[in-house]
């Protein structure tokens, strides 16, 4: 009896403490989000969004932050070609253009490495997330953050580097294909 007891019990323990699904989210979204930054220096703060058309091979991050400057990244891998601008008052807007190879890597791709960290209570959001996190190397970590109830819904992501912080909130998070105009190259990378 004893045996059957402990087993019983061992079972429920496990069960308990078990690890939550691997979050899967879609490589193909539109997200309103809120960024930190931290740096040596100081922080910074900014609202944008996040969108990526996978089977286009388009993304795009953009935001504005405090001091009114706005940057965004609109890698077209379909086109070869990632365009970075930057507009801030005082200032000509201004544009950088690289050359981009191959195929649009996955947004999440890192996550099906990820080790579970557990859950932590989310003090901006006041809910409760299950955290996952990869360590490709020495001073970078990926973290995400995701729903009890809701695993493949991103609602926080930390990237962390030696030097720099980078903490992106999900306020809302769809698993549709984004508009084209969110892709729309600013003219002024095209001179």
């Amino acid at each position: 009896m004893v045996a059957v007891t402990f087993l019983l019990v061992s079972c429920l323990v496990a069960v308990c403490i078990a690890q939550p699904a691997r979050p899967n989210p879609p490589e193909t979204f539109f997200a309103d989000v809120f960024v930190e930054i931290h740096d040596s220096d100081h922080p910074v703060f900014g609202r944008g969004f996040f969108a990526q058309d996978a089977t286009l091979g388009h993304r795009v991050e953009s935001g504005t932050f405090e001091d009114n400057t706005t940057l965004t990244g609109i890698a077209l891998y379909d086109k070869g070609f990632e365009y970075i601008y930057r507009s801030a008052p005082g200032s000509s807007p201004s544009c950088q253009v690289r050359a981009l190879n191959g195929t649009i890597p996955k947004y999440w791709g890192w996550v099906a490495s990820a080790t579970y960290e557990g859950t932590r209570p989310d003090p901006y959001i006041h809910t409760t997330l299950n955290i996952w996190r990869y360590r490709p190397g020495a001073g970078f970590e990926f973290e995400l953050g995701v729903g009890q109830t809701t695993p493949n819904v991103p609602v926080l992501s930390n990237l962390y580097q030696t030097s720099t912080d980078t903490l992106t909130y999900f306020n809302q998070f769809f698993a549709v294909t984004p508009n084209a105009g969110n892709f729309t190259v600013p003219s002024i990378c095209l001179q």
